[in-house]
């Protein structure tokens, strides 16, 4: 490829990047808000599952995923949470559960906006790269 074809591409792969990005973040913050109009109860950490992650550095932390008791229709259910952390809740801790009514076996820890920085990252900068992706398109017109 020449180099001027190249660059008339950079700006609509941007605008693409973008796109992607924005979109992602958008779905993410759908399914994440999902439960909203959901039922709650009320749940107790109960215990952790700990294990070791290795990063990208080769680095192991210790990451803890909440096991998690709650009461649904006079029966004592438990579910794992979706979300690990190198910080646990301690055990005990009060948690807000939420249910779907049409379907009470779909169950989810109800924090809202719980993955807000990753959601506002991926829609803020895919949303920027599409808006400067466009604007140079149209600049490049003229």
């Amino acid at each position: 490829m020449e180099e001027d074809q190249i660059l008339r591409l950079i700006p609509w792969f941007c605008t693409g990047i973008g796109l992607l990005f924005a979109g992602i973040g958008l779905a993410m913050a759908r399914k994440e808000m999902r439960g909203r109009r959901w039922r709650e109860v009320e749940g107790r950490i109960v215990d952790h599952d700990s294990h070791w992650s290795r990063d990208s550095d080769g680095d192991r932390t210790l990451m803890h995923t909440a096991m998690i008791e709650y009461r649904f229709a006079g029966v004592t259910k438990q579910i794992r949470d979706s979300l690990s952390t190198n910080r646990p809740k301690p055990a005990g801790s009060v948690v807000r559960v939420r249910y779907n009514p049409d379907n009470p076996d779909d169950v989810m820890v109800w924090e809202p906006l719980r993955n807000g920085c990753f959601i506002g990252i991926f829609v803020g900068l895919g949303s920027l790269f599409a808006i400067v992706g466009g604007i140079w398109i149209v600049i490049a017109e003229f």
